[in-house]
């Protein structure tokens, strides 16, 4: 099998290169299409540069089976929701239609908690209208990943005094008792973990569409 990751550069899709490139039975080529060049991820990645995102669907390798997206930015990085939502959603759902017209048969997909398109917050409505879009491409299989709080080692575009606050606080009820105040905190290193032994198909698993929240996210991070 051959899998694409795109967001490789972020929390999660560096997690999810990592496992995908640990194993090598399981992709026989890992590719990766990013803005700027990854680092650390050595000769096991095909690593594709293209800084115009535009042009990123002429980018993608045939021959991919699996697609993993943990593509996304912030409102700050991007300047507003407006360019957030042009990043978050429409470059994801261009890449992953791209990538099904080219044979591609599952999509593993890093959403978030609190998805909903019919929520009145931005950011979870636009992850809700992804994923209502990506579905309706109709992918032999699509797996919705919804974590809660990220914790990991993140680079400096993310700042803030109230992420920084919410990360600490995240870290601290980490698996305990109080987890579910913040949605069950998950480490990326879970998500990238999970991402990819779920991209495998052990014909097990009938359903098409998989949505995995947090909870089960840390469930299956440590289960054999």
């Amino acid at each position: 099998m051959n899998a694409l990751v795109i967001g490789a550069t972020g929390l999660c899709g560096s997690a999810i290169l990592k496992y995908a490139t640990n194993d090598c039975k399981l992709f026989s080529n890992v590719y990766s299409i990013s803005r700027r060049e990854i680092p650390n991820c050595g000769d096991s990645v095909k690593s594709i540069i293209n800084e115009d995102t535009e042009t990123w669907i002429d980018s993608i390798p045939d021959g991919i089976n699996v697609l993993f997206s943990a593509l996304g930015t912030t409102k700050a990085a991007a300047g507003s929701i407006e360019n957030q939502y042009k990043i978050d959603h429409g470059l994801n759902l261009a890449v992953a239609k791209a990538a099904k017209e080219k044979g591609c048969k599952t999509l593993v997909l890093v959403s978030s908690l609190g998805a909903s398109i019919e929520s009145r917050l931005p950011y979870f409505k636009m992850k809700g209208e992804l994923e209502r879009d990506v579905l309706a491409l109709g992918f032999e299989r699509t797996i919705l990943l919804r974590p809660g709080v990220l914790l990991g080692e993140r680079d400096s575009n993310y700042t803030g005094f109230g992420r920084s606050l919410i990360t600490k606080l995240a870290s601290w009820i980490y698996r305990g008792k109080l987890q579910y105040l913040l949605g069950c905190p998950v480490y990326a290193d879970e998500v990238g973990k999970v991402a990819v032994k779920l991209s495998v198909d052990d014909g097990t698993d009938k359903n098409k569409v998989k949505i995995v929240h947090s909870s089960g996210i840390l469930e299956t991070a440590n289960s054999d």
